[in-house]
């Protein structure tokens, strides 16, 4: 905008003459368009909204997933990620898991904030983990059923009960079975089967008159079973005590007299260690359970030694001329056994008598005796 003013052209010795010029107006900062002023507030305000609009989730790209959607899809994704393992698992497959995985998808859709996603996606997690569960601890106990189904001692078995425990392993399975009613190739089975090693818990049979029962879970039957595994542990110790000639051995056998040659004292002519080393040895090669010579019990440590016309055993004098020599046994698998050394004995005027007993009951060693 400009404004018309007048200026002297002439020089000084000539007449004034005055023209129009223009000259440039100034503007002054209190005429500002006041219009201009509030579109440019309107803009800033206008910028400021989108901003904080984004930032709190009010406005949206087109296209773009609220953190809903992006929650959702992760637990989708997570649902079928499980679905396809299980459905590639070779042992178990999907089994009952399918229901959980599909009514975890459903209640996924349906959710309508990101807390809800989490609690149905824990509440999935939880409710997969024991499907899975389940369906490999039957499984594993289908397998043993069929193993335990085919096992000559399990079909022959007439006890009153007995109690397998089957422990999984990551290498093999642990099997307890002390009545020893399953043969050596079901154990081995037992202890390699894949599918009895990814059992959750482990597997607790009882086998009796009746079949084969997995139905432990009660605490009357708990009870039970231990009491008879405890019973069978003490029949177990009994047998081992007998055995190691720890406790008192009673049944039929044999009652042996070694006697001396009555003619004269020469070497020949006496019982010795070694005859009654021999003795016993053919005793329990018979099968004898237990042996006594005198009142010593024989145990795998015990000695036997001649001092001149002393026999020692466990280190205690026994009384000779004769010795006496008890086993308890099959009597007449034993009688046999020693006929020969009979035979013998005479050659040298030494005599073997050999009696059958219907009722024996040998002593239980005792630690002790005279000291060398």
């Amino acid at each position: 905008m400009t404004t018309l003013a007048y200026r002297r052209t002439a020089p000084n010795d000539q007449p004034v003459k005055w023209r129009k010029v223009r000259r440039p107006r100034v503007v002054r900062m209190g005429e500002l368009d006041w219009l201009a002023l509030l579109l440019l507030a309107s803009i800033v305000l206008l910028f400021d909204a989108l901003v904080i609009g984004r930032y709190v989730g009010l406005i949206r790209l087109p296209g773009e997933l609220t953190a809903l959607d992006m929650a959702r899809l992760g637990a989708m994704g997570y649902v079928d990620m499980q679905r396809t393992m299980l459905e590639r698992d070779e042992f178990a497959g999907i089994g009952s898991a399918e229901p959980v995985l599909t009514a975890a998808a459903q209640n996924l859709i349906a959710a309508r904030n990101v807390e809800d996603i989490g609690r149905e996606l824990a509440q999935a997690a939880a409710d997969l983990h024991e499907a899975v569960q389940s369906d490999r601890l039957s499984s594993a106990r289908g397998r043993v059923l069929e193993l335990l189904s085919s096992d000559s001692g399990v079909q022959g078995y007439t006890g009153k009960g007995a109690y397998i425990l089957i422990t999984p392993g990551a290498s093999e399975s642990q099997v307890q079975d002390r009545q020893n009613v399953l043969g050596a190739a079901t154990r081995e089975a037992l202890s390699a089967d894949p599918l009895i090693a990814r059992s959750p818990t482990a597997i607790e049979v009882v086998i009796d008159q009746s079949g084969i029962s997995f139905d432990t879970g009660d605490l009357a039957t708990q009870a039970d079973l231990l009491a008879r595994e405890i019973d069978s542990i003490h029949e177990e110790m009994d047998a081992l005590r007998e055995a190691a000639g720890l406790s008192e051995l009673e049944g039929e056998g044999v009652i042996v007299l070694a006697y001396d040659a009555p003619s004269g004292y020469g070497f020949d002519e006496i019982v010795h260690q070694r005859d009654v080393s021999e003795i016993l040895d053919r005793l329990f090669a018979a099968g004898a359970r237990g042996a006594q010579v005198g009142g010593e019990r024989i145990i795998s440590t015990s000695s036997i030694r001649c001092i001149g016309p002393i026999v020692l055993v466990n280190q205690r004098p026994v009384a000779v001329n004769p010795i006496r020599i008890y086993a308890v046994g099959n009597p007449y698998a034993l009688e046999r056994a020693l006929r020969p050394m009979a035979s013998e004995f005479a050659k040298t005027g030494k005599r073997l008598e050999i009696k059958r007993e219907s009722s024996l009951v040998l002593s239980a060693y005792h630690k002790g005796g005279l000291q060398w």
